[in-house]
């Protein structure tokens, strides 16, 4: 009797011994495991919201007609994810108007959505305008000439413009027909700056319902005179092939703005050789007196236009 008492307990303490190895290993990979699996989520994570911070990049580069950047960060950040903020303003005549903040959100888990399009503007049609979602400021729109009835009509703000006093505008003109870099430069006044010069559309594709996701080329914002250089010129190609490479599959109305920005690229790849659809300018209201009779000019869409008392 005795030796069955002790080898029961001898049996029930191998038995308690061994799940208390078992238990102890578990803890010890579970411990080594924990930092790995961080490390790993966290560097999948930087991979996510780097790949935002590039698209956001590239849309500043080549789709930010007039806007500029002041700051790209992570915030909202958790062990899951976070989000990439940019803030945005707009420059009239040395004055700074807000704009829409860019964000998108990424996560380890990936799938933290089509990065382009989280970076991207959107807008509110009304009064026959377009108007920024978060500031509500107006959008100033490029027309597409072939398109003879588009969603947002045709509008020729420069007279509305030159008529008021003691105010700053920002004005979206579009050419009758493309010009060179050299025919825009001596067409617009020297008292009006050229901030952002579009480079059109293809087919039929409605420019107005395109939530000011243009293409264009930014002139340098440490530059007042509207003038570009080779060196400004040649980044803007590359960014645009590298936006054709990546096709973004942002299309309107079958138009596809990778496969343009590709095909823009290949046919102007040097700033001699490129054509314009159309260019946003600045400048005091006065100073668009000189462009009420321009017969160049298919349309003049007006965008931020404010009394300077009113913008400070």
């Amino acid at each position: 009797m005795n030796e069955s008492k002790k080898f029961r307990r001898l049996a029930r303490w191998v038995k308690i011994r061994r799940w208390l190895i078992t238990v102890g290993i578990a803890v010890i990979v579970v411990g080594a495991a924990l930092p790995i699996a961080y490390k790993l989520t966290q560097m999948r994570a930087a991979k996510e919201s780097n790949a935002i911070m590039q698209a956001m990049t590239l849309n500043q580069e080549i789709m930010a007609p007039n806007i500029q950047t002041s700051d790209q960060y992570l915030g909202n950040t958790s062990i899951m994810g976070g989000e990439v903020i940019s803030h945005r303003y707009k420059e009239i005549e040395g004055y700074r108007v807000p704009w829409s903040t860019a964000s998108g959100n990424y996560t380890w888990l990936g799938g933290g959505g089509d990065t382009l399009a989280n970076a991207t503007d959107w807008g509110d049609t009304a009064d026959g305008g377009l108007y920024d979602r978060l500031t509500q400021q107006k959008i100033p729109l490029f027309y597409n000439t072939r398109v003879k009835k588009p969603e947002i009509k045709v509008t020729q703000a420069i007279n509305q413009v030159a008529r008021s006093q003691r105010a700053v505008a920002e004005m979206a003109i579009t050419f009758k027909q493309p010009l060179t870099y050299r025919q825009v430069r001596a067409k617009l006044p020297a008292k009006l700056h050229a901030q952002w010069y579009w480079i059109g559309v293809d087919g039929q594709a409605d420019s107005t319902m395109m939530d000011n996701n243009f293409l264009g080329l930014q002139v340098p914002s440490i530059k007042h005179s509207g003038r570009l250089t080779t060196a400004d010129y040649q980044p803007f190609v590359a960014a645009l092939r590298e936006e054709g490479q990546a096709s973004s599959g942002m299309s309107y109305d079958k138009f596809d703005l990778s496969k343009f920005a590709r095909k823009y690229a290949k046919q102007h790849p040097t700033l001699r050789q490129a054509k314009f659809a159309g260019v946003i300018v600045t400048g005091n209201s006065e100073d668009f007196t000189a462009l009420t009779q321009a017969n160049w000019i298919y349309a003049s869409s007006v965008g931020i236009f404010k009394p300077r008392t009113e913008i400070k």
